[in-house]
């Protein structure tokens, strides 16, 4: 008998035949069942005569992206990590060597320990996908072919792999044998293996991962030698990969979260709303995050490999979100803006009114579809989107990587690109806001609200007591010189001040704390303008977000106002300039420019702003001025109005009113600009926005004053009526608003989804919509999941956008 390293073409032959499947194969196996596809679902296909095709042009679509980035670290031949050559690894393997037959990761099972059970990838009937929360166990079984496992005579090594080198020192490489020991004996911190149960050769394991681990998709592979011959192994791969994902509900993952109610808003809760608005009012856009879908922990995975984030960082949950951070905003018209971009960000921005070449971000109704394109277009960015809708996505991926989240918004928000911690408004004379300055070089600008995401987390590499809520930005790359998007930064030390931790905190305490200097012309100047000596402070008047465990469907009753948390409100003004003079990297006592005292003036103005008003009514704004003297004062006041974006670009000129008072002393009077919806609602964009300032100079006194706000038109709501519903079973939704304005409404979509339950679908309105009509739309689905959903729909025109609406479903099983 020849010795176990002598070769002959024999033995070549047989070892051939029995060798096992190196750990990585050369080309990943395709996902047949990605996404999951159940026979209820291709009838509406049919129905309109699509068939079966599409759907398949889609999975194939899906699955070439969802493989393309698998073989990124699949396909590495010289890794002598996990592809050992084949003189070392199969020439003289013992016959009796134990060959595994089978891994179980009992996918579903261990889902309901890690509270992993709502993810698609765990629920797929064909194939389901192991989903874990580090920081706990999970079992699995190993079975074995021809005998059982045996300690005395075999060595059983358990391998996990993740990224393209993996490394025992790294931690990115886990080699645990399987002994007779029947606890853990490793530290919390490693990983360890344990025998639960044996029952022949079937052998029941339960493996730790520790709360520090990476997260991402492993990849598992089960070796086996003989005692006698331990340098000779066959190796099993196992076919599933192993999503390990955060862990807010372990003590020692850096992402927890203790009370209970908040994880289940910010974790698992797949349904919320996007807070948006004005100066002084807000309203929330229902919105479906849809983290458990079967699209979105891949493309989270995806996103992580394209940002270049080393996979040993990937255990950082700082490091993971600013990663993630960076690529949900694309590169403006496919432009890439910086060298070390490896990869095309999700959305395109947008921010005017022409969405030609893409979909109005007013149609979106939810993450899943914007992700579920991505895939199908191999990661190519996807047109177009605006800070709101960029804020959601990032709480979408979020979730679905374990770490909680929550988009936050700043009622008015600065834009100071220029990072001098104020912007300067200039005043022509005729009481209009002059775009961009003068000389149309002036880049700042003054936003009615801005969007971003909040995530939790300790911060350990921080001081203590700014753990807790980080914000972070995706859209800021688009509007400052961070091209990698913002944060995450500690809010209590936005809170504070205490911007020398990072750079972040800076541009976020500039964007809610800057002042705004306002200077109207001025002939007699020596530069042409003055500044004016009154002015309200119109940066950051309120902050808002969805509250904890409430979601009011027709109305605004779960909106939170969180401001104390991201603003010091009892910081005095030179307080709040010293901090100014952190930022800039000066002296604390410099005077770095000269800043009006809100004081006592001889006559007082005050802009009142008008109650919630609805597209298609009538609007009023007055201006109220009192003489607090008692000498007679000239009064000279305007009030204009101008369409706008949300983003502070100037639509069209709407109407103007000016007065002149003569006010004997304590004399008070108004000044009143009545705007009809036919002054407006041919010229609104947007979102329906208009800029309102209001200007008031005094002869005796010089005295000046400003003020400016943004006002909203309310949008109709949606109403929703759903009868009992089926899960596999059509059923009809009737959607119903009313036109507020005296113009029909042309080139109309329509979107809804149900969150878990139906996927997105967009379709065109084939007709338009009458001045004043009621319209109804029904559109027929079949729910594929029970269980408590919402349904959000979306209705957009060109000349009427966001009228949204959603309701709660319960689908029977």
């Amino acid at each position: 008998m020849h010795p176990p390293g002598t070769k002959t073409s024999q033995q070549q032959q047989i070892q051939q035949q029995q060798q096992m499947p190196p750990p990585v194969p050369p080309f990943s196996r395709t996902r047949p069942t990605y996404p999951p596809k159940h026979e209820h679902e291709y009838e509406e296909e049919w129905r309109y005569g699509r068939g079966r095709q599409r759907y398949y042009a889609r999975d194939m679509a899906m699955r070439a992206c969802y493989d393309l980035w698998r073989r990124r670290y699949n396909e590495m031949p010289a890794d002598p990590a996990q592809n050992y050559a084949p003189q070392s690894h199969y020439s003289g393997v013992p016959a009796d060597i134990l060959r595994v037959e089978h891994v179980d990761f009992r996918s579903q099972e261990n889902a309901k320990d890690h509270r992993t059970f709502q993810y698609d990838l765990v629920q797929d009937h064909d194939r389901p996908t192991p989903v874990y929360r580090r920081g706990q166990a999970f079992h699995l079984s190993l079975v074995t072919r021809e005998r059982e496992f045996d300690c005395t005579r075999d060595h059983l090594y358990l391998n996990f792999y993740f990224g393209p080198a993996p490394s025992v020192p790294k931690r990115t490489r886990v080699v645990l044998p399987v002994t007779i020991q029947k606890e853990f004996t490793r530290a919390p911190q490693k990983w360890d293996v344990r025998i639960q149960a044996q029952d022949g050769n079937t052998l029941t394991l339960q493996v730790h991962i520790p709360a520090t681990c990476s997260v991402g998709v492993w990849r598992c592979v089960v070796e086996t030698a003989t005692k006698n011959y331990p340098k000779n192994r066959t190796q099993y791969r196992a076919p599933e990969d192993l999503y390990v994902i955060f862990n807010p509900f372990c003590r020692d993952d850096a992402v927890y979260m203790e009370n209970e109610a908040q994880r289940s808003e910010y974790v698992m809760t797949e349904s919320g709303k996007v807070y948006r608005g004005g100066s002084r009012f807000s309203h929330g856009r229902p919105w479906i995050y849809g983290q458990f879908d079967d699209c979105v922990l891949p493309t989270a995975c995806l996103l992580l490999e394209m940002s270049s984030l080393t996979h040993t960082e990937r255990g950082n949950p700082v490091k993971v979100t600013r990663a993630l951070c960076s690529m949900i905003q694309a590169s403006r018209r496919g432009r890439r803006d910086r060298e070390d971009e490896h990869g095309e960000g999700v959305l395109e921005p947008h921010y005017e009114d022409d969405f030609r070449g893409g979909q109005n971000p007013h149609l979106w109704t939810g993450s899943v579809k914007i992700l579920q394109e991505y895939l199908m277009r191999g990661a190519t960015a996807i047109k177009y989107g605006q800070c709101w809708v960029m804020a959601a996505l990032m709480t979408s991926v979020c979730r679905a990587l374990g770490v909680p989240a929550r988009p936050t918004t700043a009622l008015t928000s600065a834009h100071d690109t220029q990072e001098t911690l104020t912007l300067d408004r200039y005043i022509d004379r005729f009481g209009d806001v002059i775009e961009r300055g003068p000389g149309r070089d002036q880049p700042d600008s003054l936003w009615a609200f801005h969007t971003w995401c909040d995530v939790w987390m300790a911060r350990p590499d921080l001081p203590s007591g700014y753990s807790g809520w980080q914000t972070t930005d995706p859209a800021r790359a688009y509007h400052s010189r961070f091209s990698t998007g913002c944060g995450p930064s500690s809010t209590e030390a936005l809170k504070k001040g205490d911007v020398g931790y990072s750079q972040d905190t800076g541009a976020f305490f500039s964007a809610l704390n800057s002042f705004v200097r306002y200077y109207y012309e001025d002939d007699d100047s020596e530069w042409g303008y003055t500044p004016y000596m009154q002015n309200r402070m119109p940066v950051c008047r309120s902050v808002v977000t969805k509250a904890v465990g409430r979601h009011d469907d027709d109305g605004e009753a779960d909106c939170e106002d969180v401001t104390k948390t991201y603003r010091d409100l009892e910081r005095s003004e030179p307080e709040r300039f010293t901090v100014f003079n952190a930022c800039r990297g000066v002296r604390k006592d410099h005077v770095y420019y000269d800043y009006q005292d809100q004081g006592r003036y001889d006559v007082e103005f005050e802009l009142q702003e008008p109650k919630q008003v609805a597209a298609g009514q009538s609007v009023s704004v007055t201006l109220q001025v009192h003489n607090n003297t008692s000498e007679t004062r000239t009064v000279q006041a305007t009030i204009s109005t101008r369409s706008a974006f949300y983003t502070g670009v100037f639509g069209t000129h709407l109407k103007r009113v000016t007065g002149q008072f003569t006010l004997s002393g304590g004399q008070k009077d108004t000044l009143t600009l009545k705007l009809d919806a036919s002054e407006y609602q041919d010229h609104l964009v947007d979102m329906g926005f208009i800029k309102i300032t209001a200007t008031g100079h005094v002869s005796e006194n010089k005295q000046s004053y400003i003020d400016e706000f943004d006002f909203q038109f309310e949008k109709p709501r949606m109403s929703i009526e759903v009868p009992e519903c089926q899960v596999g079973q059509e059923c009809t939704a009737t959607f119903t608003f009313s036109n507020p304005l005296d113009v029909a409404l042309t080139d109309c979509f329509f979107s809804m989804e149900v969150g878990g339950a139906y996927r997105p679908r967009t379709v065109r309105v084939n007709r338009e919509v009458r001045p004043r009509e009621t319209f109804t739309y029904s559109q027929t689905f079949v729910p594929r999941k029970a269980g408590d959903h919402r349904m959000v729909a979306s209705f957009a025109s060109r000349q009427l956008h966001d009228v949204t609406g959603s309701r709660k479903l319960t689908i029977r099983d």
